[in-house]
């Protein structure tokens, strides 16, 4: 229901209830209050969008059933004229330009106050859209904008591209699209055909554009002229090639930039390209040769010269694989990188050895296959995604992603046995910080990344417990069990869940803040209408005592921790 017709509807999708009740509850008397309408993740919204639309959405990245990158992309095939802002507690520039990609200009990042959710709102309905321009070319329009004096910025789109062109006072004074900012993003954009324009009131941008308004449409009128006989600029089908390589298409980038070279045989760049996706050492250190006669200063054709010289003093053999993130050569059965150091998989020693990685070549390598994620479904990039954050550490993000991976590829067994290997180590040794200072701040609720099976209802288990980490091996283990999980991570919180959720089993640290799990446990067992849930006690405490008191408190079973996962699969299988 929409309630109120006069008030601007905002939908909030997220599946932490508590986010949502506090949506809910900061919006609706706000500036005159708005309709607040809650989802707990993409399909819900969608059917929400379809049945009554929205002023606003509102919504989180990282969801169940489907996550916000799947709703985001819905959205603007669909929804076009609907703003968006976007929450999320992973906030970086990578995740900001994966945003602007698709045409995501506002954001936020949790935990947030409350204030500040309410001036982003005002912020984007103020700004809105002013409507589209039909009947004019770009080119037209933007002279008119030039000859009236406007201040306004230009959302293009043009076969699933968006850009960007900001015009002060008439004159344009940054552009943005992809990868490319300023004088090179404008001219991209004024070359798209069937622009579609929405008017925007103007964002606060620095000047990166010198060049007349005029200049810029000569030199995007001059590019499309070259493009005119219907064949492809070299320099598209150098991008193309490009793009399939950091996709791990070799094959194909081979034939393109094979055609390439034959056009532009002394382009360095088409060489330099070859030298990384070919298996031959003989053929890696023929092409990089020509590359460095080509351009000898370059650093790219440098830094390539300096990993090749390396491979040599280690690698006997001809056939040699790459490194997926500084393009290294390296022995086929190579379980680390001798160049940027960092393991190319979860192997038997990866977490007792050193951690030796560059970070910097790790940090352009995750830039680089989010890229590969925002244009293409790509199971590799994942992969090599998850492995970079593995190297740098970044548990939370590695988790997820090795999560998403195995259920995009669920018959590839190696993805499903490399995620039992870092649940099983993180099981381990959850309890030591060097888990805890890299992890956010917990969200209140968390339901595991499964996908739906529409014909049986999913058994749930409520899991208390205080560290973000257990949680979170528990949260991936059972997910990919098929249960749906519900999570708390102290006694007060875990009674309100309990309420709300009816769980089929629970999952009970013993040692947690505000109340313990034994009087969590008495409490379950006097309620009429939860003593027959069975529970888990869950500690670190092995002793018979403990175990004394959960059985007579009423518990179920009692695992130890740390546990390995499978065990801990068996107990609930057993009670379930």
């Amino acid at each position: 229901m929409r309630g109120n017709s006069n008030l601007k509807t905002i939908l909030v999708v997220d599946d932490d209830k508590m986010i949502l009740r506090l949506a809910a509850e900061a919006l609706k008397d706000y500036a005159g209050g708005f309709n607040v309408i809650t989802a707990s993740d993409g399909k819900q919204a969608l059917q929400i969008l379809n049945a009554s639309g929205a002023d606003l959405v509102i919504t989180d990245l990282k969801m169940p059933v489907m996550d916000g990158y799947e709703l985001l992309s819905y959205m603007s095939k669909n929804y076009r004229n609907i703003p968006i802002i976007v929450m999320t507690g992973f906030g970086s520039p990578e995740i900001a330009k994966q945003l602007r990609q698709k045409g995501i200009l506002h954001y936020i990042e949790k935990p947030f106050e409350i204030n500040v959710l309410r001036e982003k709102i005002s912020e984007v309905l103020s700004v809105g859209s002013k409507g589209y321009i039909h009947g004019f070319t770009l080119a037209n329009f933007l002279q008119t904008v030039e000859l009236e004096q406007k201040s306004i910025t230009l959302r293009i789109r043009s076969k699933m591209r968006i850009g960007y062109l900001h015009l002060e006072e008439g004159e344009l004074i940054d552009a943005e699209t992809d990868e490319l900012k300023g004088s090179a993003a404008a001219t991209e954009i004024l070359c798209w055909d069937d622009a579609e324009i929405e008017i925007q009131a103007i964002q606060k941008k620095k000047r990166t554009i010198s060049s007349s308004l005029m200049q810029m449409l000569l030199d995007a009128a001059r590019k499309k002229d070259e493009k005119s006989d219907g064949t492809r600029s070299n320099d598209d089908v150098m991008a193309e090639a490009i793009c399939m390589a950091e996709g791990h298409r070799f094959k194909e980038a081979q034939t393109l930039i094979a055609g390439f070279l034959k056009q532009e045989p002394r382009n360095y760049k088409g060489w330099l390209w070859c030298s990384r996706i070919i298996s031959s050492m003989k053929s890696i250190e023929a092409f990089l040769k020509n590359a460095a006669k080509l351009a000898p200063d370059d650093p790219e054709v440098i830094e390539d010269t300096k990993k090749l010289a390396l491979a040599r003093s280690t690698i006997t053999e001809d056939q040699v694989r790459h490194c997926p993130f500084c393009w290294s050569p390296t022995e086929v059965k190579a379980v680390h990188c001798p160049y940027c150091k960092a393991h190319l998989f979860i192997h038997s020693q990866f977490f007792t050895s050193p951690r030796e990685a560059n970070p910097e070549i790790l940090e352009k390598a995750v830039e680089r296959y989010m890229r590969v994620i925002g244009r293409e479904k790509n199971i590799n990039a994942h992969y090599y995604l998850s492995i970079a954050h593995l190297n740098l550490e970044h548990w939370e993000e590695t988790l997820n992603l090795f999560h998403k991976t195995v259920k995009l590829a669920p018959e590839r067994k190696v993805f499903a046995d490399q995620l039992r290997r870092l649940l099983n180590y993180m099981a381990l040794e959850s309890s030591t910080d060097a888990f805890q200072k890299d992890l956010p701040n917990p969200k209140k609720s968390v339901s595991a990344e499964t996908d739906p099976d529409e014909g049986t209802k999913k058994k749930k288990i409520l899991v208390v417990e205080d560290s973000p980490t257990t949680r979170k091996v528990i949260s991936i283990t059972l997910g990919q069990k098929g249960y749906e999980i519900i999570e708390a991570r102290d006694g007060l919180e875990a009674l309100g869940r309990l309420n709300e959720e009816r769980p089929d089993l629970i999952l009970l640290d013993i040692i947690l803040p505000k109340m313990d799990g034994y009087k969590i446990l008495s409490i379950i067992k006097d309620n009429a209408v939860f003593r027959d849930i069975p529970v888990i006690m869950l500690t670190s405490k092995d002793g018979m005592i403990n175990k004394w008191k959960g059985k007579r408190a009423g518990a179920t079973a009692y695992l130890t921790k740390p546990f390995e996962p499978e065990k801990l699969v068996q107990t609930i299988e057993k009670y379930l």
